[in-house]
């Protein structure tokens, strides 16, 4: 018969901290935590088969190292946390090829991530217009937030599409709450900078 990791269980097993996360357990976190991983994934790798590739690589590391989860966070928290690793080595591991063959002088045919935004669409019942000014707007808003260093993007995300609290945003991204307000403030102030010349409404508040 088929594990479901109902509440109830998945409380029994953060409390049991020396047990670990029970194999019989996991497929029950994937199926409850998958939609979530994907999303913040692809909200910073920006390229749907990379976020696809690295949820499957997050459950992985996850099941890996099931015996060590101890409680400390949410099962949620835990798993974002591999998820922002995951993502922020992606994209210094690209960083550092792109570099190689900028002065090694290769060529690649890889596409920039990027292309693909995650965004709510405009109402399908506005105008045409209204529907265009819209995913403008999306896409303006997009391009700003591409243009934040890894770890400020990734802690953006999670507090602003995620709405995770300041201190699960700590604990997902290893970081001191002090050092991720220091990361939001300077992801919001660059992106107001860069959204006001565009006249687009930026967060008000990284707190």
């Amino acid at each position: 018969m088929e594990s479901t990791l109902t509440p109830a269980k998945l409380l029994a097993a953060q409390a049991n901290a020396s047990a670990g996360i029970a194999r019989e357990d996991f497929d029950g976190i994937v199926r409850a935590h998958q939609r979530r991983i994907y999303r913040v994934l692809l909200g910073i790798v920006r390229d749907p088969d990379t976020a696809d590739t690295l949820t499957q690589e997050c459950f992985l590391r996850a099941y890996r190292s099931r015996h060590s989860f101890r409680g400390e966070s949410s099962v949620a928290t835990w798993l974002v946390r591999i998820a922002v690793r995951l993502a922020i080595d992606h994209g210094r591991n690209r960083r550092n090829r792109f570099w190689r063959q900028l002065f090694g002088g290769a060529t690649t045919d890889e596409s920039a991530a990027g292309s693909t935004a995650v965004e709510e669409l405009p109402d399908a019942g506005a105008s045409p217009e209204r529907q265009l000014a819209a995913r403008e707007q999306a896409d303006a808003v997009w391009a700003a937030v591409d243009q934040l260093s890894p770890q400020q993007r990734a802690a953006f995300l999670l507090r602003f599409v995620e709405e995770m609290k300041l201190e699960e945003i700590a604990r997902a991204m290893a970081l001191e709450v002090g050092t991720v307000k220091a990361h939001l403030s300077r992801a919001v102030g660059a992106l107001r900078k860069r959204l006001k010349e565009r006249g687009i409404y930026a967060p008000a508040s990284d707190r």
